[in-house]
């Protein structure tokens, strides 16, 4: 049965005509039989899905499914303007995975959108036979269009979330037995492995005695409701590196922020991103909003500005993604540490973001504790008169003013 892709209708009727009123899940009758698999659709009007389509008694049944294109902003129940055929219309639930059915199905027929979550058995048992199911970071819509019943799960990558690819091209750079190569690949195959985790549920459900749930007339092993369209490739978890230590990888980031290429920026990016900033000489991110932190005007004397197309991976803390408002790149002279310029959406400067150093690398005594902008900042000043930012116990502080205080 041959996938096939519509265009944008363009109607020169005037409004779309009323939506046809929509069959409840629940409603639908029983197959005694596998229903006839009537092929998958896209349509450019609504990107990041993927509908099949089954001939029940009822009439069409036009499950939605979220590819992993899925941008966000579309939504699955457009699809009754352009198919005005469906008598039934579901989505199947990106996340989440029950026992003992599997993953939830959304009835759009009902207006409550809290009150829409059925279980799987119902859209199985419409269309007489396992219902299809791609785990999310395995939807790829080539996949689900080449898929038909009968057809086993393909084996594939799964899209990796973060994206830690780059680790994986650095990794190749260093020797297998460096503390970088094992670094980089540990946090990759974690990754990896974590992306296939609703692929290795839906796997062990199939076995699972919690899963060979009833239905309402008879028993029903769960791979007589769910079949896998596909599943991501097993990837052991990878092995820990005790034998490295704490120091031994923040070493390894080190020397990797210490680099002059994008490559070591989006690896900075990713690992920020998978949460393992602890481990880099910059960690806890803090914010100064012009006109509240007083300190701020001294400080800024202290920094020196790094031109936006010089790759450092020191501003990998900062992706574009998260932080599409910078104007300028700075770094503190006391410490290294990046600074990011934002504006607002009239250009005007409106705070500066820094990774906070791990260390301080005053040699010279505390002098000051100063507690600014109602202490949601902490600065302090050694002996020598440098100031430093530091990090806030907590966003409030009791007591506090919003002038600076000094602590001596």
């Amino acid at each position: 049965m041959p996938f096939f892709k519509r265009d944008n209708p363009q109607r020169d009727d005037g409004p779309n005509p009323p939506r046809t009123p929509l069959i409840a899940l629940q409603d639908m009758p029983k197959a005694t039989a596998p229903v006839p698999y009537l092929g998958a659709e896209t349509f450019d009007l609504i990107p990041g899905y993927l509908f099949l389509n089954w001939g029940t008694a009822a009439g069409v049944l036009t499950a939605a499914y979220a590819t992993t294109d899925n941008n966000g902003w579309s939504r699955s129940d457009w699809v009754r303007d352009l198919k005005p055929e469906t008598k039934c219309l579901i989505q199947v639930a990106r996340e989440g995975f029950h026992a003992p059915d599997g993953p939830d199905v959304i009835d759009l027929s009902i207006e409550d959108a809290h009150d829409r979550g059925r279980l799987w058995r119902y859209y199985a048992r419409a269309i007489g036979q396992p219902a299809p199911y791609w785990p999310k970071d395995v939807a790829f819509e080539d996949l689900m269009t080449a898929w038909r019943p009968g057809h086993p799960p393909v084996t594939t990558t799964p899209v990796l979330s973060p994206d830690v690819s780059p680790l994986l091209q650095m990794s190749a750079l260093y020797p297998p037995d460096s503390p970088t190569h094992r670094v980089l690949m540990y946090y990759y195959l974690r990754v990896l492995h974590d992306a296939g985790t609703l692929s290795r549920w839906a796997a062990e459900a199939a076995t699972d005695e919690h899963f060979q749930a009833f239905d309402e007339d008879h028993p029903a092993a769960f791979t007589d409701r769910l079949v896998l369209g596909a599943a991501a490739i097993d990837v052991p978890q990878p092995k820990a590196l005790d034998d490295l230590g704490e120091t031994a990888i923040r070493a390894v980031f080190a020397e990797i922020s210490s680099r002059h290429d994008t490559l070591a920026v989006r690896v900075i990016e990713c690992i920020h991103m998978f949460g393992a900033e602890h481990h880099l000489p910059f960690a806890a991110i803090d914010r100064y909003r012009v006109g509240e932190t007083a300190m701020l005007d001294e400080w800024l004397k202290q920094l020196d500005e790094v031109p936006i197309h010089v790759p450092d991976p020191r501003f990998g803390h900062f992706a574009p993604k998260y932080y599409p408002q910078v104007q300028r790149r700075l770094v503190d002279r006391a410490t290294g540490a990046p600074v990011v310029e934002l504006v607002d959406f009239h250009g005007e400067v409106e705070e500066y973001v820094t990774a906070l150093p791990r260390r301080l690398p005053a040699t010279t005594p505390l002098a000051e504790l100063i507690i600014d902008n109602g202490g949601h900042s902490l600065w302090v000043r050694t002996g020598d008169g440098t100031l430093y930012p530091a990090r806030a116990v907590s966003t409030t502080w009791p007591g506090a003013t919003p002038a600076p205080t000094l602590l001596r």
